[in-house]
Formats: C-alpha cells, sequence, structure tokens
C-alpha cells in the first residue's frame, strides 16, 4: 500500500523526515543533533525526472531511508512502510505534511512481533495468530 502524496510540500516532508529519523551504524560518526535541514539540503533530494521525486537515504549520520515516488501520471506516491522507523514515527510524518496515516493490520518496519518476526523468517510461525 502507498500514500499518496501528490499535493503534498516535499521540503517540508523531506525536513520533517530528517528530525524524525535517528542515526544508525556508521551513520553515529556523521550525526549531528543540533544540524537542522536547511531548504537548499532538502531540494538537492528531490529528483526532476524519472520516477522518484524524492531520495533520502543517510542524511547527516541519520537513517531517514525515505523515497517519494512519481507515477506516469505524476502521482507522487510513498510506501506506507516506513522502513527503520515506527508507525508512531509515519504517522508523525504524515500528520506533519498533512497526510491521511492508514493504520492497517501490518505493523511497521521495526515491529519485533512474533507475527511479524515470522512474516520476515526471523521466528517461527503460529498459525492460529496471523497478522
Amino acid at each position: 500500500m502507498n500514500i499518496d502524496v501528490t499535493n503534498v510540500d516535499l521540503v517540508l516532508l523531506a525536513k520533517t523526515a530528517f528530525n524524525l529519523s535517528r542515526p544508525q551504524g556508521m551513520g553515529f560518526l556523521h550525526f549531528d543533533k543540533d544540524h537542522t535541514l536547511s531548504t537548499e539540503e532538502a531540494e538537492s533530494m528531490m529528483v526532476k525526472s524519472g520516477n522518484t521525486a524524492l531520495y533520502m537515504d543517510y542524511v547527516h549520520g541519520r537513517a531517514v531511508k525515505l523515497t517519494v515516488f512519481r507515477d506516469k501520471d505524476g502521482t507522487l506516491r510513498m510506501n506506507s512502510a516506513w522502513y527503520n522507523h515506527t508507525d508512531e514515527q509515519q504517522k508523525q510524518l504524515c500528520e506533519a505534511v498533512g497526510v491521511e496515516f492508514n493504520e492497517g493490520s501490518e505493523h511497521g518496519m521495526c515491529c519485533n512481533c512474533d507475527p511479524c518476526r515470522c512474516k520476515r523468517g526471523e521466528a517461527p510461525c503460529n498459525i492460529n495468530n496471523p497478522i
């Protein structure tokens, strides 16, 4: 499932995603808790053509891991599951940019409940407790 962000200010989306993200792995070497993502930095992550409109991986040590895809009809979409982020972080991101957060039956990518771990192949599956 995807979230439609066609009418969202991508600079605001990028800045908010940056603020909600935390350093991971080697990112701690580049992390500056006082750094604020500038408009120019956010704009530099935007892609003007092709099927990607915004791409953020590690930014100043923070594992942002956010991509906004561009459909052929111009619709902009981001994944409903935000890699390495909790559902609460995704909900905060959606609220900040004015899009609806759809709380489905899927848990976030960071969820460690048994059904989610089973789905990723990290734990035995209990057929009586599916997601």
